[in-house]
C-alpha cells in the first residue's frame, strides 16, 4: 500500500507544478491580446488616416460620385454577382470548369 500512497502523492505534485507553470502564461497572454485588440488605442494610433477616409467619403457623398466610377458600380456589381452565383451553382453540381 506505500507503494500507491507515493506514487499518487507524486502524482499530485507534477499536477501541481504543471498548473503553477500554466497560469501565468495565461495571465501574460491575455494581458497580450487585451493590448493588441484595444479598439481605443488603434484609433489613436490611425486617427489621421479615419479622419482623411472620412474627409474622402464625406467628398465623395457631398458632392457625387464621379461618373465613370459610378458606371463602374452599375456594371461591375452585377457581372460580379452573376458570376459568383455561376461558380457557386458549377461547384455544386461537381461541373465546375472554372478554376477554384
Amino acid at each position: 500500500m506505500p507503494d500507491i500512497q507515493e506514487e499518487k502523492a507524486s502524482v499530485e505534485q507534477a499536477i501541481e507544478r504543471a498548473r503553477d507553470g500554466i497560469s501565468v502564461r495565461i495571465d501574460e497572454l491575455d494581458q497580450r491580446i487585451r493590448t493588441q485588440y484595444d479598439l481605443k488605442q488603434f484609433a489613436a494610433e490611425h486617427a489621421t488616416q479615419i479622419v482623411a477616409g472620412g474627409a474622402v467619403l464625406g467628398l465623395l457623398i457631398g458632392f457625387g460620385f464621379p461618373k465613370p466610377l459610378r458606371r463602374l458600380i452599375q456594371i461591375g456589381v452585377p457581372l460580379g454577382l452573376v458570376a459568383w452565383k455561376v461558380k457557386q451553382t458549377m461547384a455544386v453540381d461537381g461541373d465546375a470548369i472554372l478554376p477554384s
